[in-house]
């Protein structure tokens, strides 16, 4: 009999066999790790580091098996109300603390059907599978909402969640991922300006509207660009001389259709689109133009009021273009007063009052718009180194809760400060008859001037002294009341 174990081709076999086990099983733990690394990462990649959640990627990929597959579900856009404030007063620990307790408070409460991703910053996605109606999303999103009212302790500070979410529903809005965000997200962007804390359905209603804002938006450019943007002047009557009159410019929008259109209509948007600052820069231009042409007329004794926006009264480089637009028409610095409008941040107050100790040290005057009469704006009474505050008559008529005591306070305490007073918007007798009783410096109002279109510029030179006799009348009738 041959002895196998002494054959060398047999063992010779056998390490063959040995050696390509031994490499396959090499082979497999390696591939293993790779596999778990691949793996590792690709988890990494689709996870939320701070909150552990999935992240936009995960977000989008399960959007698309979701569209894939065809069954109704719902996205929601979620966005914290105030989350920059906490970040900015308690500090970025305290923002991230309540980010991850939101996250665990998802995975502890949503039900099986609904996931949450993190977006980014203070925004979440959250997706709800297997509905039929809108109910079955009222349903998650009304117990969500009941979850997260109980106050938290961050930094032994009690703090209640409040949030803005907007919903759109596959396939009813939309069959595709793009217009799904688009139509969750402009849900959720309507509920932030139309009072927080709750949730908004994509709806026709708010596609129109959405339709009519994006064309506003186009047709400001176009007008802008076609130059169908004009000025109107409506003058403030000082009380104390009737001689001396300041202009405000109040921008129009001469529509080709519509007609004249006011900037009420229009600013606000005008201002979120950034095209505020080009027609900020084109009143101050045009009114510098307009300034001059009166006193060409005559009218020697002249100021110019000029609103100017939020956005571009804090570009670094706003006095030095002021300055030069001045300059450059010859305006003295003293015929300018710029109105600022009072949403202003409080957080911000020392970055304002640097600017406004600028404009004061060569001699540009500043006036604070639409006074509320509330906490915020009395702060900003006491810091910043304003000229004069404009008071809208409404808050003396009839219907106003502020009583005449309250409101001879306010014109007090404004002159113990050293500013003055106008009243704007002065419509009615009684409103005219109730402001010269407060002793305010300025009043101003479709009641003793319409606005002054281009066309009557000139004429206004020349009629004013008729004018001033009939404003004239008018106060002196009302103090007899």
């Amino acid at each position: 009999m041959v002895n196998l174990f002494n054959n060398t081709a047999f063992l010779q076999i056998v390490e063959v066999i040995l050696f390509i086990l031994i490499g396959f099983l090499l082979y497999q733990i390696v591939n293993f790790r790779k596999i778990r690394k691949n793996d590792l990462e690709k988890k990494q990649a689709y996870t939320d580091q701070l909150t552990g959640r999935g992240n936009r990627y995960l977000f989008l990929s399960v959007l698309d098996r979701l569209i894939k597959k065809g069954n109704k579900f719902a996205v929601c856009f979620m966005d914290l109300d105030g989350f920059k404030q906490i970040n900015d007063t308690m500090g970025h620990d305290a923002g991230d603390e309540l980010l991850i307790y939101l996250a665990r408070t998802f995975d502890e409460k949503l039900p099986k059907n609904a996931v949450a991703y993190r977006l980014g910053g203070d925004e979440f996605a959250i997706i709800i599978e297997n509905i039929k109606t809108t109910r079955d999303v009222t349903k998650v999103l009304d117990y969500m909402k009941k979850q997260l009212e109980q106050p938290i302790l961050i930094n032994d500070t009690s703090i209640s969640l409040q949030y803005s979410l907007g919903i759109s529903i596959f396939p009813e809005d939309a069959d595709n991922k793009k217009d799904l965000i688009m139509y969750a997200d402009d849900a959720m962007y309507y509920i932030k300006e139309n009072g927080k804390n709750g949730y908004y359905f994509h709806n026709k209603t708010l596609k129109a509207k959405l339709d009519n804002k994006n064309k506003m938006e186009k047709d400001l450019i176009e007008a802008y660009e076609k130059k169908q943007f004009y000025i109107s002047l409506q003058p403030r009557i000082n009380l104390n001389n009737l001689d001396e009159i300041c202009f405000e410019a109040l921008l129009y929008w001469n529509h080709p259709v519509l007609g004249k259109i006011d900037s009420d209509y229009f600013i606000k948007q005008a201002d979120e689109m950034g095209i505020i600052l080009k027609l900020d820069r084109y009143v101050l231009d045009t009114m510098c133009k307009k300034l001059n042409t009166l006193k060409e007329n005559g009218y020697k004794d002249i100021k110019m009021a000029i609103n100017i926006s939020n956005r571009h009264f804090m570009k670094e480089d706003f006095v030095n273009e002021l300055l030069k637009i001045l300059e450059k028409n010859k305006i003295g610095y003293n015929e300018i007063c710029l109105e600022i409008t009072n949403d202003i941040d409080i957080r911000k107050i020392k970055t304002y009052k640097l600017m406004f100790e600028k404009l004061k040290q060569h001699g540009v005057s500043i006036s604070i718009n639409n006074f509320n009469i509330k906490y915020d704006d009395l702060i900003l009474y006491k810091e910043l180194n304003i000229d004069e505050i404009k008071l809208y008559a409404k808050y003396i008529s009839k219907d106003s809760n502020l009583n005449d005591k309250c409101l001879k306070d306010i014109v007090s305490l404004s002159k113990q400060l050293g500013n003055k007073v106008t009243v704007c918007c002065i419509e009615t007798k009684e409103q005219l008859e109730k402001t010269l009783k407060y002793e305010v410096d300025n009043i101003q109002g479709f009641l003793l001037f319409n606005k002054i279109y281009d066309e009557y510029i000139k004429d206004i030179i020349k009629k004013y002294d008729k004018l001033k006799q009939r404003v004239y009348s008018i106060i002196e009738t009302a103090k007899k009341s």
